[in-house]
């Protein structure tokens, strides 16, 4: 089932339609994947979290029996439909009952990631609204964590609330807990800095990595090996692009720290530090993040008939 919305664009003689979608993960074929790597280079707001290389990868080996969905947004074009947004939702459990969808706070990034078109961010957001009221899924609101308060996408949110009359509920959100800092005393000797880029090489650096992560005991990625193998595929399929590298960290030729980097076309992001700390000093403070809860249902809208669709099918599958 998809929903149309029509978009006017100022100053051009026609209108963009757009249309939504709710797909389970292991459905997108690659032609879809590659218009969601397009996506990233228009994203509003750019992270490496809400690339399909890794949301695809954390939704295939850490779904942990929830119920997952992409809501795809898409522009219909001359030639191929350009997908314009993708927002990684949690769905009820239950069926039949009505719940609230959430973006999905994703495993190994720790905060819900959305790619949406910059060009389109308030267009693409009431698309996917518009869609989930007319699902059978009897959604009641949508559930959006991990915004920051001045972020384009939280204005670009409160925008599609005012404008449909949805209600929109915005609370801080709780701080989550600072990890225990890496000790500082380094053992003596010479130190030097390799930094690992060809993917043949890098992964052996990851696996460097691992083991100074599984230091850390029970809450290393080693500890869960479906956490561990969900690392290893996301470093490799980065790699194949370029994207990922291994900072290695030598003392006297043993590896004491290492840190995993990786990039969506101009943003690179430290993924992941293991070892020792070479750096002392106060940590930066996390910047505020809030959480929203907007309605499904717009205001004085009328309550449409269920289809009859796959997405029927879709509440049976489990990631």
């Amino acid at each position: 089932m998809s929903t149309p919305f029509t978009l006017i664009e100022g100053g051009l003689a026609g209108a963009v339609t757009l249309r939504a979608e709710l797909r389970h993960p292991s459905s997108l074929r690659e032609p879809e994947v590659e218009a969601w790597r397009s996506l990233m280079a228009r994203a509003l707001e750019p992270s490496v979290y809400a690339d399909p290389d890794f949301t695809l990868t954390m939704a295939q080996h850490l779904a942990d029996g929830q119920t997952l969905a992409l809501l795809l947004v898409w522009q219909d074009g001359l030639r191929t439909p350009i997908l314009r947004g993708v927002l990684p939702l949690r769905l009820p459990a239950r069926q039949g009952l009505a719940g609230r969808a959430r973006l999905w706070r994703l495993p190994l990034a720790g905060s819900a990631e959305a790619a949406v078109d910059a060009d389109h961010a308030a267009a693409v957001l009431r698309a996917a609204l518009d869609h989930l009221r007319r699902s059978p899924l009897r959604l009641v609101d949508l559930h959006w964590p991990d915004l920051r308060p001045d972020s384009a996408l939280a204005v670009a949110l409160g925008e599609v609330a005012g404008s449909t009359g949805r209600r929109l509920a915005v609370a801080d959100q709780a701080e989550l807990p600072a990890p225990a800092p890496a000790p500082l005393t380094l053992p003596a000797g010479r130190t030097s800095l390799e930094r690992v880029r060809d993917p043949v090489r890098l992964r052996d650096a990851v696996e460097h990595f691992l083991v100074l992560d599984a230091r850390r005991g029970p809450d290393s990625l080693l500890a869960d090996p479906a956490t561990a193998t969900a690392f290893r595929v996301v470093t490799r399929r980065f790699a194949r692009r370029r994207q990922a590298w291994v900072d290695l960290v030598r003392r006297d030729g043993e590896v004491v720290a290492a840190a995993v980097h990786l990039a969506t076309g101009r943003h690179d992001t430290i993924w992941r530090q293991a070892g020792l700390c070479l750096a002392q000093g106060p940590a930066p403070a996390p910047a505020p993040r809030i959480e929203a809860v907007v309605t499904v249902e717009a205001a004085g809208a009328a309550h449409p008939k269920p289809e009859r669709t796959g997405l029927r099918r879709l509440m049976r599958l489990r990631a």
